[in-house]
């Protein structure tokens, strides 16, 4: 077996291994340790007729690094949409417990009057998962469960979107090894993501988008590294809803 081969396989064989390496893209490595925002996972955008947009997921990838969840990813999101709609959006947050889709279930659960009145969920979700090696069955079973709550519980018409697993192999603050077990098992990840999908008439997957794939990331202490990967996603994420409800 090639020596990268075997390298490739180790790490996928310890989980271990990923995660005690795992300063990925939204981790920070500065001695003031992780910021999140500390006030209400929530938002509005003043317009008439607001949409109603439910986040579901871990706060790594939603808001970690920003100050004030006005530069969290859901905030750019909701601004983009209000912005070419002409409408308000009234926007929240369900965090993930531990950063698991496994927990995913039991907050839908928890959310059931909010979710009556949705026009849309969001879940972003996957990368603690990946980097913990979760198995492609268990996803599978997950996601699967996930849907099957909120399909009970949103309007007929409210779209899902599920946002896929962003490359791994772009984490700068991996070992080249880690980084490439890390991509391989994400795209596995992302594979089951888009066959689940396809038994939901009313969900969509929304790739990475491109411009956030271009080199490298490395965690710095720069808030502005942060909001600019929500403003993008969050920008991406916005088109992909809208181009669905046209």
């Amino acid at each position: 077996m090639p020596r990268l081969s075997r390298q490739i396989a180790h790490a996928l064989a310890l989980p271990g291994a990923l995660t005690r390496a795992a300063e990925f893209v939204f981790r920070r490595a500065d001695a003031t340790g992780d910021i999140y925002p500390s006030d209400p996972a929530r938002g509005v955008v003043d317009g008439p007729d607001p949409d109603r947009i439910l986040f579901l997921g871990e706060r790594g990838e939603l808001s970690l690094g920003a100050r004030t969840h006005e530069l969290s990813l859901p905030a750019f999101l909701a601004r983009r949409v209000a912005a070419t709609t002409g409408r308000g959006v009234a926007w929240s947050i369900g965090g993930l417990p531990q950063s698991r889709l496994e927990n995913a279930p039991r907050v839908v659960g928890t959310l059931e009057r909010e979710l009556r009145s949705v026009d849309a969920v969001v879940i972003l979700a996957g990368i603690t998962d990946a980097l913990r090696v979760t198995s492609s069955a268990a996803w599978e079973r997950q996601l699967t469960s996930t849907l099957d709550a909120l399909t009970g519980r949103i309007p007929g018409d409210a779209r899902v979107l599920v946002a896929e697993i962003p490359p791994l192999d772009n984490a700068g603050s991996l070992s080249r090894a880690a980084r490439v077990a890390a991509g391989i098992h994400g795209r596995a990840l992302n594979r089951r993501t888009r066959a689940v999908l396809a038994r939901y008439p009313r969900a969509d997957a929304v790739p990475f988008p491109d411009e956030l794939t271009q080199s490298l990331w490395r965690p710095e202490s720069v808030e502005h590294r942060y909001t600019h990967t929500y403003r993008v996603w969050g920008g991406h994420l916005a088109d992909a809803l809208l181009r669905d409800n046209r």
